[in-house]
């Protein structure tokens, strides 16, 4: 990621992310936003379609991205889009190097319930490993190197009396791990609905959620950032773009079968599939807490040589994560 980030220098220093934000002709404010489409980040799609970001003065437009943190990263410096979809690293990760974005919201909390987990490290049926310490010495695959998903799964493996500097970390795609798993060239796979939901209805089974097992119940890992520049030049915006995000929260945590049909839409997956996952519990404002602890593991495992100070990648208005204490829909979950 920080190779990427490099070759922005010239391209960041002559970005137009500092500029107003775009009002359009019918006087709403358009906002592009990079997003991978994922379980976790539905609510954004359910949102644009319910008129809901448009009764609070968006255009929003979704630029479906590559999943790609430094990618994400370089479109906000470069001003091409305003707000990106990230896992949660890959913010302390820019700052740290010297890139100015920042945390604006977070989009999910993590969590254990018996009706399954939003995180899973799924293996074959028929495997060996049985806890995140049987790990060592296997082959993991991740959606991204040096991202939420292998830090978590390596701190998984520390915290159960594993070896994680001999658990080798290998990326794929999500849509591509099952094949991997399937042909043996991968011994488990660290994945997030619906991809999981998929693998464990086709013969697979899941260790643990690595997610919890590292960070805690009611971890934050993904989340929406935006460049520094843009976020203080447009605080007005900003904050009538949180205001719209919380309704849009707590609407899809109220309507979880239109939650459903969003995921079929925008990631594919079938119907008979999605009809079975657990559904993310979506939150609106900033998880500090796992925000500051993530730039601590980062650290423990070498990805920075130091955290930076967490006023440095949150935005200081954003409101903490309330929606943190109480399970949506229903959902029981572990404490």
């Amino acid at each position: 990621m920080i190779l990427a980030l490099g070759l922005l220098g010239f391209t960041a220093a002559c970005g137009t992310d500092g500029e107003p934000a775009e009002t359009t002709e019918s006087g709403d404010t358009r906002i592009v936003i990079d997003f991978s489409p994922t379980a976790n980040n539905a609510q954004l799609s359910l949102g644009i379609e319910r008129g809901i970001f448009d009764r609070h003065g968006f255009e929003i437009h979704q630029v479906p991205g590559s999943g790609a943190s430094a990618n994400s990263v370089a479109l906000l410096l470069n001003g091409q889009v305003q707000l990106a979809v990230s896992e949660i690293t890959a913010v302390p990760a820019a700052v740290a190097a010297g890139f100015p974005v920042e945390i604006v919201t977070s989009l999910v909390t993590d969590y254990e319930s018996p009706e399954g987990d939003a995180f899973s490290l799924v293996v074959p049926e028929g495997s060996g490993i049985r806890s995140f310490a049987d790990l060592t010495g296997r082959t993991v695959a991740v959606n991204g190197l040096e991202s939420f998903f292998d830090l978590t799964v390596l701190e998984a493996v520390r915290r159960a009396g594993g070896d994680p500097t001999q658990v080798r970390i290998v990326a794929i795609p999500f849509e591509d791990q099952v094949a991997a798993l399937r042909q043996g060239r991968v011994d488990a796979v660290s994945t997030l609905e619906p991809f999981a939901g998929q693998l464990l209805t086709g013969g697979f089974r899941s260790i643990g959620n690595p997610a919890t097992s590292a960070l805690g119940p009611r971890s934050v890992p993904s989340i929406l950032m935006g460049s520094q520049r843009f976020v203080d030049r447009n605080p007005e915006v900003m904050r009538r773009f949180v205001r719209a995000w919380g309704e849009v929260t707590a609407y899809a945590n109220d309507n979880p079968a239109q939650v459903r049909q969003t995921i079929v839409r925008t990631t594919g997956a079938p119907p008979e599939a999605v009809a079975e996952l657990p559904l993310p519990w979506y939150v609106s404002g900033i998880d500090r807490r796992s925000a500051a602890l993530v730039a601590r593991l980062m650290v423990d495992f070498g990805r920075i040589d130091a955290a930076p100070p967490l006023d440095t990648f949150t935005w200081s208005e954003a409101p903490d994560a309330h929606d943190l204490g109480t399970p949506p829909r229903g959902l029981q979950v572990a404490e």
